[in-house]
C-alpha cells in the first residue's frame, strides 16, 4: 500500500507531459490520416460515418495548403487530394468513394476557396463522382466563373448517373449562348442517352450553323432509327454545309452499327445514303463531296455484298478517278469475292489506271475465276497494265497462267519479259513445275532456253541431273543455258559429272557458262582437297582452253591441294598456263597465297601486268586476313613496299599498313611521311593506324597521332590526328 500513492503520481505526471505537446501530436495525426486515405499507410476499419469524418478532417487540413502562395507546395497538396480520390475509387471500395464524393460536394457548396482550388475539386468529382455529385455540379453550371461552369459540364458529361443527363438537358433548355449550347450538346452526345435525342434534334434547326453541326455529331454518337430519320430529313432539305455534316454523321452511325454486328441496319443507311449521293452527283455544284458516295458504297459492299457488287460496276466507270479507286478499295474489304468478280468481268471496258487497280485486287484475292480477263490484258498496249496482269497471273498461279507467262517470257522483251520470267520463278500451282519441265525437254530452242533457266531458278526436283543431260546437247544455246542453270542448283550437282562434261565442251559460250557453274559448285564444296583432286585429275587430259578454265575455277575453292596446282602453273613454261596461274593466284581466298604473290611481284623478271596483279592480290590478303598473326602480315607488306617498282604499288602497300596496328608499320609510315611523293598517303595511313591502336595501346596511338600532327601534312590529316588524340577513332566516338 505504501507504493500506491507513488504509482498514482507517476500516471498523473505522464498525463501532464502528454498534454504539454498537443500541437505536434495533432500534426502527426493529420499527416498519418492523409497517408491512410491515400492508401500509403495501413488504416483502421471505418464505417460510413467514420469515413465521412476522416475525409472531412483531411480536406479541412488540405484546403489552406492547396491555395498556398508557393506553387510547388500548393501542387503537392492538390496531388494529395487527387491520390485520395484515386484510392477511394478503386474497385471494391464503393463506400469510400461515395463518402469522399459527398464530402467534396459539401465542401464545394459551403467552403470558401480560390477559383483554382474549386476547379481542382470539380476535376476530382469528374473522376469519382456519381449521383451524389450531380446536385452540386448542376448548381455550378450557373456560376459566374465560365471556367467553373465548363468544368461542371464536363464532370456531368462523364458522370454515370442518369440524373446527370436530366441536369444537362435542363441546362440546354434555357441556354442562350451558342458556345455554351455547343458544349452541352457535345456532352449529351458523349453520354449517348436516348433521352437527349429530341432536344438535340430540335437543335438541328438552330440559327447558328455551329450549333446545328454540333447537333449532327452528337446525334451520330447516340445512333438509332429516330436519329437516322432526322439526319436523312436534313439531307432532304436544300443542300448546304449541314447536309455534308449530316451525311458524315450517317456514315459514322452505320460504321458503329456494323461494328456492333447490326449489318442489316447499317446496310439500310448505306443504301439510302448511296442513293441520295448518286442523285446529288448529277446536280452541278452539289456540296456533297464525291468521297461520300465512295464511303457509302464501301459500307454497302461490306454489309450487303450482293447489292454492292451491282453498284460497284457503275462506280468503276465513273469519270472521277478517286471514285474508281474507292470502288476497288471497297471491293477489297468485302466479305465475299462477288464485288471483285464483278470488277473482273468489267476489266476490258475500264480505263488503264482502273485496270491496274482491279488487277492488283484480283491478285490479292487469288481470284481464279477472273483468269481469262487477266489473260486478255497480258498483251495490253499499256505497259503498266501488262505488268499488273503478269503480277496478278503470278499470284493466281494456274496452269493457264503458266502457259501464258511462258509465251511472254519467250516472245516479249524489256520489262514485260523480265516480269514474266520473274513471275514464273515464284509462281505456285500443282502443274507449274511439270509444264516447265515439258517445255524444257523439247520444241522451239528459244522456248527451251527460257524453260531450262527456270528449272534451275525454281530448283525443281531432279533439276541437276536433267540439266547435266541438256548440257551435252549439240545446240550451243541449249548447252550454255543448261550450264548457266546448273549454277542455281550448285549444291546438288555431281562435281565429277560436271567437270567431265566441261572437259568435252567445245563451244566457247557453253564453256564460259560451264566454268561459272563449276565455280559455283566448288564454292559450296565441303571437302576442298577431294574436290580439288576431281578438277586437277581431269585437267591433265583436257584441251588447252578447258584446262585453263578449270584452273581458274580453283580460286573459288581454295585449300592446299588446289593452291599447289595453281603455284605449279605460275612456274610453267607455257605462257598461257603461267598467265592463268598468276591471275588465279591473285584472286586466291587464303592467306597462304600471299607469300608466293609477294615473291612474284618482287621478281624483276616478272612482267608489269603480272607484277600489278600479284601486288594487288597480296595487299588484299594482307589486309583481310585478320586471323593471321600480325607480325607475318607486316613483314610481307614491308617486303612488298621495299621491292615495289612504281609509286602506285608503294601507295597500295602504304594503305595496307594503315590497317596493321604495329609499331614497325607505324615507324615506317612516319619515315614515309617525310617523302614529298608519298607523304599524303603515309599521313592518312598513319592516322588510320593510330585509330586502330586506340583499342590496344592508347598512349602509343596518341604519340603516333601527335607526331603526324606535327608534320602538318594536310588539313584532313590534322583533323583525323586530333580526333585520335582526343580518344576518338574513325567513327568519331570515344574509345
Amino acid at each position: 500500500m505504501r507504493n500506491r500513492p507513488f504509482r498514482i503520481a507517476r500516471l498523473v505526471t505522464a498525463a501532464i507531459a502528454l498534454l504539454a505537446v498537443p500541437t505536434v501530436t495533432r500534426a502527426q495525426t493529420t499527416d498519418d490520416l492523409i497517408r491512410q486515405l491515400c492508401g500509403k499507410a495501413e488504416a483502421p476499419a471505418r464505417n460510413a460515418q467514420q469515413l465521412a469524418e476522416a475525409y472531412q478532417k483531411a480536406i479541412d487540413a488540405l484546403l489552406p495548403l492547396m491555395s498556398a502562395d508557393d506553387v510547388g507546395s500548393r501542387y503537392q497538396h492538390q496531388i494529395a487530394l487527387q491520390d485520395m480520390g484515386s484510392y477511394a475509387a478503386r474497385p471494391g471500395a464503393e463506400m469510400e468513394r461515395e463518402s469522399l464524393a459527398k464530402v467534396m460536394a459539401k465542401t464545394l457548396e459551403k467552403a470558401a476557396m480560390p477559383d483554382t482550388v474549386r476547379h481542382w475539386f470539380v476535376l476530382q468529382l469528374e473522376r469519382i463522382g456519381k449521383g451524389e455529385a450531380v446536385p452540386v455540379l448542376t448548381k455550378l453550371m450557373s456560376a459566374d466563373d465560365k471556367h467553373l461552369r465548363d468544368y461542371a459540364r464536363r464532370a456531368l458529361e462523364k458522370n454515370p448517373d442518369p440524373s446527370a443527363t436530366d441536369a444537362l438537358l435542363k441546362e440546354l433548355s434555357r441556354a442562350k449562348e451558342s458556345t455554351w449550347r455547343i458544349g452541352l450538346i457535345n456532352a449529351l452526345g458523349t453520354r449517348r442517352d436516348e433521352a437527349a435525342v429530341k432536344p438535340i434534334v430540335q437543335a438541328l434547326n438552330d440559327q447558328d450553323p455551329k450549333v446545328s453541326t454540333t447537333a449532327v455529331t452528337a446525334l451520330s454518337q447516340i445512333s438509332g432509327r429516330e436519329i437516322a430519320r432526322a439526319l436523312f430529313a436534313v439531307l432532304d432539305k436544300p443542300a448546304g454545309p449541314l447536309s455534308v455534316k449530316a451525311a458524315q454523321g450517317l456514315i459514322d452511325m452505320a460504321q458503329d452499327m456494323a461494328a456492333h454486328n447490326d449489318t442489316a441496319g447499317a446496310a439500310k443507311i448505306y443504301g439510302s445514303l448511296y442513293d441520295r449521293a448518286t442523285k446529288s452527283a448529277l446536280i452541278p455544284g452539289s456540296p456533297l463531296p464525291s468521297s461520300l458516295r465512295a464511303a457509302a458504297v464501301t459500307g454497302l459492299i461490306v454489309c450487303n455484298p450482293d447489292r454492292g457488287a451491282r453498284e460497284i460496276v457503275i462506280l468503276i466507270q465513273d469519270d472521277n478517278p478517286k471514285i474508281r479507286a474507292a470502288a476497288v478499295q471497297a471491293a477489297s474489304r468485302a466479305a465475299s469475292k462477288a464485288p471483285t468478280q464483278a470488277l473482273g468481268r468489267m476489266l476490258p471496258k475500264l480505263q488503264p489506271d482502273s485496270q491496274v487497280q482491279v488487277l492488283g485486287l484480283i491478285g490479292d484475292q487469288h481470284d481464279a475465276s477472273s483468269i481469262n480477263s487477266v489473260k486478255d490484258l497480258l498483251n495490253s498496249q499499256d505497259e503498266a497494265v501488262s505488268l499488273a496482269a503478269i503480277d496478278a497471273m503470278t499470284r493466281i498461279g494456274t496452269d493457264v497462267g503458266t502457259q501464258a507467262l511462258l509465251q511472254i517470257a519467250v516472245n516479249r522483251a524489256g520489262a514485260v519479259q523480265k516480269a514474266a520470267q520473274g513471275g514464273l520463278v515464284v509462281m505456285a500451282g500443282p502443274q507449274v513445275d511439270q509444264i516447265i519441265k515439258t517445255q524444257a525437254a523439247a520444241g522451239d530452242v528459244k522456248a527451251r532456253v527460257v524453260a531450262i533457266g527456270l528449272l534451275g531458278q525454281r530448283r525443281i526436283s531432279g533439276a541437276a541431273k536433267t540439266l547435266l543431260g541438256y548440257a551435252t546437247e549439240a545446240n550451243e544455246d541449249i548447252s550454255a543455258a543448261s550450264f548457266q542453270a546448273l549454277g542455281d542448283v550448285a549444291d546438288s550437282v555431281d562435281l565429277a559429272a560436271l567437270v567431265d562434261l566441261l572437259a568435252k565442251t567445245r563451244s566457247s559460250s557453253a564453256r564460259e557458262k560451264g566454268t561459272a557453274a563449276l565455280k559455283a559448285v566448288l564454292s559450296k564444296a565441303k571437302d576442298k582437297d577431294a574436290a580439288a583432286h576431281v578438277v586437277i585429275d581431269r585437267m591433265t587430259n583436257s584441251i588447252a582452253e578447258t584446262k585453263l578454265t578449270m584452273l581458274t575455277s580453283l580460286s573459288r575453292l581454295g585449300g592446299s591441294t588446289a593452291l599447289k596446282a595453281v603455284i605449279d602453273a605460275t612456274q610453267s613454261k607455257d605462257e598461257a598456263l603461267r598467265d592463268a596461274g598468276i591471275r588465279t593466284l591473285s584472286e586466291w581466298p587464303d592467306f597462304e597465297a600471299a607469300e608466293r604473290l609477294v615473291g612474284i611481284a618482287s621478281n624483276p623478271e616478272t612482267s608489269l601486268t603480272h607484277y600489278v596483279l600479284a601486288t594487288r592480290g597480296a595487299m588484299r590478303l594482307i589486309t583481310s586476313s585478320q586471323a593471321v598473326p600480325l607480325d607475318g602480315r607486316v613483314a610481307l607488306c614491308l617486303y612488298a613496299l621495299d621491292h615495289a617498282r612504281r609509286d602506285e604499288e608503294k601507295r597500295q602497300a602504304i594503305a595496307a599498313m594503315g590497317s596493321l596496328p604495329s609499331t614497325k608499320a607505324a615507324d615506317r609510315l612516319l619515315e614515309l611521311a617525310t617523302d614529298d611523293k608519298l607523304k599524303a598517303e603515309a599521313g592518312l595511313a598513319a592516322v588510320e593506324l593510330a585509330g586502330a591502336l586506340l583499342m590496344t595501346d592508347r598512349q602509343a596511338a596518341r604519340d603516333l597521332a601527335q607526331k603526324i600532327r606535327s608534320l602538318n601534312i594536310s588539313a584532313e590529316v590534322n583533323r583525323r590526328a586530333d580526333a585520335v588524340t582526343a580518344g576518338r577513332g574513325r567513327t568519331g566516338r570515344k574509345r
